[in-house]
């Protein structure tokens, strides 16, 4: 959902984040590139190409440089469809800005960057970044990849499928975090095999660090989670496959990478090579002539962080490993182009299917200011919420809704094939509860 919007910057830069406790600023530390690289390619069996050239910025600079790259990728449209998006799933308030909160987030994490698209290595001059030789090996660990991969081109953002996206982001920095440790070790005289105590580090500065950040700690759930999962997820993931393959998993991770956050969270799955499913989304009556405002994939990160959010900790890590897969489109409907959101979701049994469904109606209880309900069934629930009309029910696998419906008679038709299709006795509450101000739900 947010994948194009904070993923096209992420893309367009391998961020060094700050985990490391601030320190006095020191001296650069560029003199030592090549003897940086030099031990990065013995553990990876990467040869340098040639010099990796490198600069400085500030933190001005770097806002002016992330508006830029955000303004020539992505079209205003684009972003307020990520926006819309997560506003609609209730990942994020109302009044909240991505493109802004995006710019915020890593000017004030950022430490040092590789830039995809000048092939060019840069510190930060006026952050309290600890210049550390093994920081500075995550960034030259960027550029070796990229000499060989070409990242500008592996996260090349699809549009659609979000999930990869950030799969694919997952492996960028996970491989180099991976690497950061890997190059002390190694440096040590070691075995440049990071162990689990270490590996287990990466996950626990990541997430410490939200004391120490007032924007990150600020940030909703979803989007602090989305910043940080590369890093900690992502670092998991390639030691397990460096495990099961040892140096030739350097080249594999991007010459056949994991297509989805399950396989990411699962590296079990990334090896037996099992793709997400893609249920069909309920149909409306006017479809083929809305307007689609936005489309994508929903993975097993945004289940865990919806479910995170409005049903706590132990049901979202009970649950969301067992999606197979999830898709949702906004359309824009009717004359006043009131945004409606269509999703659908897979489960790997019915028993699992049932206990999203029941979640789901937790979270649309929750993240509206009223939801007035009129059908509560055991595989439908149906009625108003903030924006219009919803129809939410449960079939076999697959959980479905519509939410943000301005027409009553496609509301009630909604129900009526959802009644056909799973035939069940449909209570309504007495009329005088009826959603009859839907309507005049507010826009989004």
């Amino acid at each position: 959902m947010l994948r194009r919007t904070l993923a096209a910057a992420l893309a367009l830069f391998a961020v060094a984040l700050v985990w490391a406790q601030p320190k006095t600023r020191v001296n650069p530390v560029f003199q030592e590139i090549d003897s940086i690289v030099k031990t990065l390619s013995e553990i990876t069996g990467l040869s340098e190409e040639h010099p990796i050239p490198y600069g400085r910025m500030n933190k001005k600079q770097l806002r002016q440089f992330l508006a830029k790259r955000i303004k020539k990728t992505l079209r205003p449209e684009e972003i307020y469809a990520d926006e819309l998006a997560l506003k609609m799933f209730g990942l994020v308030p109302q009044d909240f800005d991505l493109k802004k909160s995006t710019i915020d987030l890593l000017t004030e994490q950022a430490a040092a960057f590789y830039d995809y698209d000048n092939k060019k290595l840069y510190l930060l001059d006026d952050s309290s970044f600890n210049e550390e030789t093994t920081t500075l090996a995550h960034e030259l660990a960027h550029a070796l990849a990229d000499q060989h991969f070409d990242l500008n081109h592996f996260m090349d953002e699809s549009p659609s499928n979000d999930d990869e996206n950030l799969a694919h982001t997952a492996v960028v920095e996970g491989q180099a975090s991976w690497l950061m440790l890997a190059y002390d070790l190694k440096k040590a005289g070691k075995d440049p095999a990071p162990t689990t105590e270490m590996l287990k580090t990466v996950s626990d500065s990541s997430q410490s660090s939200l004391a120490d950040f007032p924007v990150l700690k600020a940030s909703p759930l979803y989007i602090q989670q989305s910043l940080l999962f590369p890093y900690s997820e992502g670092t998991l993931f390639f030691a397990a496959v460096y495990q099961k393959m040892g140096q030739r998993s350097f080249a594999a991770v991007f010459e056949d990478p994991p297509i989805d956050s399950s396989q990411i969270i699962h590296p079990e799955r990334y090896f037996a090579h099992l793709k997400p499913s893609k249920p069909k989304l309920p149909a409306l009556t006017e479809q083929e002539r809305a307007k689609r405002i936005a489309e994508g994939s929903m993975g097993e990160f945004d289940h865990e962080m919806l479910l995170r959010q409005y049903a706590g900790e132990d049901v979202s890590s009970s649950l969301s490993p067992h999606l197979r897969g999830g898709q949702f489109e906004i359309l824009s409907l009717g004359k006043d182009g009131q945004p409606v959101l269509e999703y659908a979701s897979e489960w790997d049994s019915p028993e699992m299917a049932e206990r999203f469904f029941r979640a789901y109606k937790k979270v649309l209880q929750t993240k509206w200011k009223h939801c007035d309900w009129t059908v509560d069934r055991a595989a439908m629930f149906a009625g108003t919420g903030d924006n219009g009309y919803f129809v939410t029910r449960l079939n076999g696998l697959t959980v479905t809704t519509v939410e943000g419906l301005s027409d009553a008679a496609e509301w009630r038709r909604l129900q009526e094939v959802a009644t056909a299709k799973s035939p069940m006795k449909v209570v309504f509450r007495p009329a005088a509860s009826a959603p009859h101000h839907a309507g005049a739900a507010p826009r989004y």
